[in-house]
């Protein structure tokens, strides 16, 4: 059975997304994502619908990973990031991601949605 689609936007609307419901989000105590206030929802890339607005998109390349944020330049929302593909230290593999900000889809029951805790302040 396939995950039912949402879509999700930004406050002003002008960044928009559609993707299967997430299994889960997760929150990582990093800076970035703390400071941003976001919940990561991971995906594969082909999996996700961006309908973007470049003109009013900003991007922030950050770290070793060179992860890349995308924020809407007019409303201020964390709309999604990329995570490129990267070897952990413990030599796990993680594949190329597009990481959506789940607290911008519209319907989700964000707090029905099991939740993965990460201590990216400590333990990267």
């Amino acid at each position: 059975m396939t995950a039912p689609q949402l879509k999700g936007s930004c406050h002003c609307g002008a960044q928009r997304f559609t993707a299967p419901a997430p299994d889960s989000v997760t929150d990582c105590t990093c800076t970035t994502c703390t400071k941003r206030g976001t919940q990561a929802a991971y995906y594969a890339p082909g999996v996700v619908d961006l309908e973007l607005t470049p003109g009013t998109l900003t991007a922030y390349e950050w770290g070793d990973r060179m992860m890349t944020f995308y924020h809407c330049a007019t409303c201020g929302c964390a709309v999604h990031s990329e995570a490129p593909a990267w070897t952990t230290d413990a030599g796990e593999a993680r594949p190329v991601r597009v990481v959506l900000n789940a607290r911008l889809f519209e319907g989700l029951d964000l707090a029905a949605v099991p939740v993965r805790h990460v201590d990216g302040r400590n333990e990267w």
